[in-house]
């Protein structure tokens, strides 16, 4: 394996320091503390050289790392070289990379008890990376790994921080970030959604909404939180710790809210079952029997329990409740006995029949709810409602009728508008007709009043010969004259009329001239030809 190749710029800054352990165990802590640390990045290693490329979010360039064997096995060198335009922000960062590695060296297993010209005594209080030695070490310091523990209490300490130790760095590089600059500004934002649906979570509690509704207002808040935590990686965005907050919150506004739609369903579904038993305890109370009427023709049942719907001289309708099969089909029994047995109607669980005076009664069993419906009219009450349905009939069917005339009144109405607005069409375009007509006559006239010449043609023939008599009567002068210099101007004011003049006159449409048009046309031309020649 090659170590890439970093660009060091003109003056590479090495950076060196003595660890009392194996450069073995030193290479090893330091991968496993670049692999596991939140403030650097592993970029490349070379086992073979103890050479590791690394780099920090807050420098720009990359750091190599190599470990050397010190002055015996047990003492190892670790030597940093920093870029040079790296600044002073370098060393902070370097200072903390030592750092980093002497806590991950006391992590790990004891080496050996450094001599005692070398060694600083660690209490388990303190904790130093560093230890300046008696030797003169330049640019050289020496961090000791461990000492002796001097009792059992030591021990326990050094190997409880090393339990301690190692999965804090995992924990914070996940939770916590060392970015420097701006603050992630979706970090923000997903903090603020997450408060504000916390704050919806806790209303749930109370109006109790559909769990579907409450999953989709989680999904704004998790979205944000997930870009959040990409913005806040390593070398990007400073943020990571609010975005676990805004995380926790939207987790725990999403209980709040499933908890309470389903406490709302619940409290619902036993509203509605307590609601029901409520009806069910109501209808099923003691009720006396009525006797009074139409309903003094059924027989009587004594100690009944129900209710009674309505109760009128000719109509009247009942619940009885905790009826069995057998009470049903003795009741039955009882009414064919009154003697309703006229015109029936049977089954397991209803019977309809009529007496002799035309009285119907109508019995119906629930097995579900074991109850039976009771239901008597009299003769009278049934004509009646046949009568008052009769009527309803005929109502309706007048208002059929009506509603059928009046549709086709509306649509003979609109015939008529219609046959109305063709005759309007019809006599205007007639009067159009007339009106062509009467301008053919009069155009004819005019044309017969002019030698049967066109009155645009004539015109246009006569302005140009009365021009061309102009100009030739200037020429006959400009001829003459013994200044014609001094005339120069209208003669040029001449020349644009005759252009003009004849671009109007070709410009006509002489496809439409008649005969009469174009012998004039001829004359005019002829008689401006002869004019011209006596010009000269």
């Amino acid at each position: 394996m090659t170590t890439p190749e970093v660009n060091l710029g003109a003056g590479p800054q090495p950076n060196q320091q003595t660890y009392m352990a194996s450069a073995q165990d030193v290479y090893g802590a330091l991968e496993q503390m670049l692999q596991f640390s939140a403030g650097f990045d592993l970029i490349h290693k070379d086992d073979q050289t103890r050479t590791v490329t690394f780099s920090a979010p807050v420098i720009s360039g990359l750091f190599i790392a190599k470990v050397a064997e010190g002055t015996d096995s047990s003492f190892s060198t670790v030597q940093v070289t920093v870029p040079a335009e790296a600044g002073e922000s370098a060393q902070q960062e370097i200072a903390k990379f030592y750092k980093d590695l002497g806590d991950q060296l006391m992590v790990q297993a004891p080496t050996q008890t450094m001599p005692p010209a070398t060694t600083t005594v660690l209490t388990t209080q303190e904790q130093p990376t560093q230890a300046m030695p008696t030797m003169d070490a330049t640019t050289t310091t020496t961090t000791p790994v461990s000492t002796t523990p001097t009792s059992g209490a030591a021990d326990g300490n050094q190997s409880g921080a090393g339990a301690h130790r190692a999965p804090k760095n995992k924990f914070a590089a996940l939770l916590t970030d060392e970015n420097t600059g701006r603050t992630s500004a979706i970090a923000v934002a997903s903090l603020i959604v997450s408060a504000v649906y916390f704050l919806i979570g806790l209303f749930a509690m109370g109006t109790h909404p559909s769990i579907g509704l409450c999953v989709v207002l989680a999904i704004v808040p998790i979205v944000l939180c997930i870009l959040a935590f990409s913005q806040t990686q390593p070398g990007r965005k400073h943020g990571r710790m609010l975005t676990v907050i805004a995380a926790g919150v939207t987790v725990v506004a999403l209980v709040l809210s499933l908890i309470g739609a389903a406490s709302g369903r619940s409290s619902s579904s036993s509203s509605s079952s307590s609601s029901s038993t409520s009806e069910d305890t109501t209808s099923c109370s003691a009720v006396t029997f009525p006797r009074d009427g139409i309903s003094a023709k059924l027989p009587a049942m004594d100690n009944a329990q129900g209710r009674i719907y309505y109760e009128y001289s000719d109509h009247m309708a009942m619940q009885v409740c905790n009826i069995s099969p057998e009470e049903f089909n003795d009741y039955v029994e009882k009414i064919k006995k009154a003697g309703f047995t006229a015109d029936y109607e049977k089954s397991s669980v209803h019977y309809q029949a009529k007496n002799n005076d035309g009285d119907e009664v109508r019995v119906q069993y629930g097995e579900s709810y074991k109850q039976m419906t009771i239901q008597i009219e009299s003769a009278s009450y049934i004509k009646e409602q046949e009568e008052d349905d009769a009527a309803d009939e005929e109502a309706a069917k007048k208002a059929e009728e009506e509603a059928g005339k009046k549709a086709e009144e509306e649509k003979k109405a609109e015939e008529e508008r219609k046959k109305a607005e063709e005759e309007q069409k019809r006599l205007e375009e007639q009067e159009r007709r007339a009106q062509e007509e009467e301008a053919k006559k009069q155009q004819g006239a005019q044309n017969q009043n002019s030698g049967g010449v066109t009155p645009a043609v004539k015109e246009a023939m006569d302005s140009y010969e009365s021009y061309m008599n102009k100009y030739c009567d200037f020429m006959e002068k400009y001829n003459s004259s013994s200044d014609q210099s001094g005339m120069m101007t209208e003669y040029l004011k001449m020349m644009q009329e005759y252009s003009d003049m004849t671009q109007k006159i070709e410009g006509m449409d002489q496809s439409t001239w008649t005969d009469a048009d174009l012998q004039y046309y001829l004359e005019v031309m002829n008689r401006v030809n002869q004019r011209l020649a006596s010009v000269g």
